[in-house]
């Protein structure tokens, strides 16, 4: 017969590698798990008086000559335990999670490895002492088994020295504060869990006795509460308040340690979900809990470094245990509250059509913690269209009962009612978001115009780029290769000028798009490409009415002879009135000697074009310019100053504004320019 042969050197070559100082100290931990599971086996319940285990650890930032060293007090190395440390993926452990592979990544971690250890057999206690090899065959070296008369009692030593650089020695800490962290927190659920021994940990010239030394740390906890769950069984949660060293070198503030037949495998920080720093009187407090369950141990890879179901089997563990969690931390969290109203009132005042409820009734639908505006918004628009759902479904059961003769006709009617009611409700608060996007845009032009005029340095541009990309609805795509293309936007904000230009669609310029995407890849600045050009839109594709508009930079008072507004937008009209010229779209533009346009010039009314259209007709209020042409096209020329255009905005708004009930504060009037600019 022949056997299948084991590799072992490139079976531990593919072990995982440390990605974090936790996995680095993952074979170390391995070996205190031996220590603390043979002291349990030899003294069972007496185990947290009589088991003793001592870990020193000697390390430098330089990570020279690091060693490290476990001794226990229990069973030893005996017979039945020596056959196991010789067979890979042993059962020996497997009722306490056991899988065979933690001297493996001894091997992997360490270049030397030593064991010294006295075990009772026939009644006599004898020594066994070996060197543990990486190597293809003949892992134990130097085997040796004698009477050990000098001996008291049973015990186990094992002496690791020389990192391996294969991602431990690069990952392995530096620091003895790292070492007592990480090793609190590891072990931290049987330190807590009333069978450990006594636990000396010794790193260059401090020393921490276990589980005393969780005293100091551990300020408040919960006794160990179980959770059944459909899905995963029986958990069992324990809470913690503890010192914010608890936390101090992880990832986080908070978190929930999930463990694995007593290791901790996967510490998930919540410090979004719970929206707090630190908590407690001097703010210092963090919190911690721990997660027990055959499901865990059950799903843990042979390593204990990770468990094999997906990450959000994580979160939605902790979200079947949040209520305890809320209830454990109703203090802090009380205070939070406030803050989360706060957040939730500034959403909905900007977004209305999330505010189906009271704040109350709001906040009732959102993680106590969450102060994510993102997450906020999310959670709120979420739930109107749950309700939204929920009431169409109500609609179409009584309309099927009816259908089927089991229903009243009263009864229908009042769903359609309440569904009427609550669909107006709906339309008002999406039209009141729509008022208060307006609101903003004016607010924010108003401070953009004021930086444009004052700033000329060259950091005015990107602020003359953001102010004609708000209103000009021309885009400037990346193309692949770094090129660049001017396009036409679906969507932009011409009701600044006239609400005819709400819903009009850009279909050209007076310079041909190939012009200024040309222009976009040269050593120019992409705002000049907007402003002095002629940009055209209509409402429909009929051609009966076209719109035209030319912006010129706000502070602009100087103009060269032959870019006099007018003669610009005359000689695109006339240019187009001919035929010849390509939309948006490439297809042609046909315009009629019927066809009524509309012309818009924005600029400030000063210097050079203040002389030039000094005999221009003014408009009602005086302070803007009104040419029609007599012959030529039928339309209108119209001048509008910034200023103008921005205070007529406002006026044609204002109503919408008070109906809203939005403040006239200016929402950017707590923030510098520099700030919103």
């Amino acid at each position: 017969m022949t056997s299948l042969k084991s590799n072992i050197v490139k079976r531990i070559e593919r072990l995982p590698k440390p990605t974090n100082v936790a996995g680095a100290m993952q074979p170390l931990f391995e070996a205190v798990s031996n220590a603390i599971h043979s002291t349990q086996f030899k003294f069972d319940d007496a185990v947290t008086e009589k088991g003793k285990i001592t870990v020193t650890v000697s390390i430098d930032r330089k990570k020279g000559d690091p060693w490290a060293a476990v001794e226990d007090n229990g069973v030893g190395l005996d017979a039945r335990n020596f056959e196991a440390f010789t067979t890979t993926d042993t059962d020996n452990k497997i009722t306490i999670g056991g899988k065979g592979v933690g001297r493996l990544l001894w091997l992997d971690c360490f270049e030397n490895v030593e064991v010294n250890s006295v075990f009772r057999e026939n009644g006599r206690l004898s020594r066994r002492t070996f060197s543990f090899v990486l190597s293809q065959e003949d892992q134990i070296k130097d085997l040796e088994v004698v009477n050990a008369p000098e001996a008291t009692e049973t015990m186990f030593h094992v002496k690791f020295q020389g990192l391996r650089d294969n991602g431990y020695r690069a990952k392995f800490p530096g620091r003895d504060s790292y070492v007592f962290q990480h090793f609190t927190s590891h072990f931290l659920p049987t330190f807590i869990g009333g069978r450990s021994p006594k636990i000396t940990v010794i790193c260059g010239d401090e020393s921490r006795e276990y589980p005393e030394a969780m005293a100091s740390i551990v300020h408040r906890r919960t006794s160990e509460i179980p959770i059944l769950t459909e899905e995963y069984g029986e958990l069992k949660l324990t809470l913690l308040e503890c010192d914010k060293v608890a936390s101090s070198d992880l990832k986080g503030t908070h978190f929930v340690h999930f463990i694995a037949h007593d290791r901790t495998v996967q510490s998930q920080c919540v410090d979004g979900k719970l929206g707090l720093k630190y908590f407690g009187g001097d703010d210092n407090r963090v919190f911690h809990a721990i997660l027990t369950g055959k499901y865990l141990d059950e799903n843990v890879n042979q390593e204990r470094t990770a468990f094999m179901f997906e990450d959000a089997v994580l979160d939605r563990i902790i979200n079947v245990l949040w209520p305890h969690v809320e209830t454990f931390l109703a203090e802090p969290l009380a205070k939070l509250s406030g803050a989360q109203r706060a957040k939730i009132d500034a959403i909905t005042e900007s977004y209305p059509s999330v505010a189906y409820g009271s704040t109350d009734e709001l906040q009732a639908k959102l993680p106590a913690g969450e102060l994510n505006e993102d997450a906020i918004y999310a959670h709120l628009s979420r739930e109107r269209f749950r309700r939204d759902q929920r009431q169409g479904e109500k609609i179409r059961g009584v309309l099927h009962r009816l259908r089927g003769g089991v229903a009243k006709v009263e009864d229908f009617y009042k769903a359609i009612e309440e569904a009427r009611d609550a669909i107006e409700d709906a339309e008002q608060k999406s039209l009141a978001e729509y008022v208060v996007r307006r609101k903003v845009v004016l607010d924010f032009i108003e401070v953009l115009l004021e930086k444009v005029r004052d700033d000329t340095r060259d950091s005015s541009y990107q602020r003359e780029d953001i102010l004609h990309s708000m209103i000009c609805p021309v885009r400037i795509n990346t193309l692949e290769g770094d090129g660049r293309k001017v396009e036409p936007v679906a969507s932009h904000d011409l009701w600044i000028i006239d609400e005819r230009l709400t819903f009009a669609q850009y279909f050209s310029s007076d310079t041909e798009f190939s012009v200024l995407t040309k222009g976009v890849q040269s050593d120019e600045r992409p705002d000049i490409l907007i402003f002095d050009h002629v940009h055209g839109l209509m409402q429909t594709d009929d051609p009966s009415k076209v719109l035209l508009f030319e912006l010129k930079r706000p502070g602009r008072t100087s103009y060269d002879d032959n870019e006099n507004p007018q003669m610009q937008i005359e000689r695109y009209v006339k240019q187009l009135l001919a035929g010849g010229r390509i939309d948006a779209k490439g297809r042609p533009i046909k315009l009629g000697s019927d066809t009524v346009i509309y012309c818009y010039i924005v600029a400030d009314i000063v210097g050079k074009l203040d002389e030039w259209t000094y005999s221009w007709q003014r408009t009602a209020d005086g302070r803007g310019r009104i040419l029609q042409p007599r012959f030529g096209f039928n339309g209108i020329i119209e001048l509008i100053g910034w200023d103008d255009l921005l205070a007529d905005a406002k006026a044609r708004n204002r109503a919408f504004f008070e109906y809203a009930g939005i403040s006239g504060k200016s929402f950017f009037s707590d923030r510098t320019l520099d700030e919103v600019a």
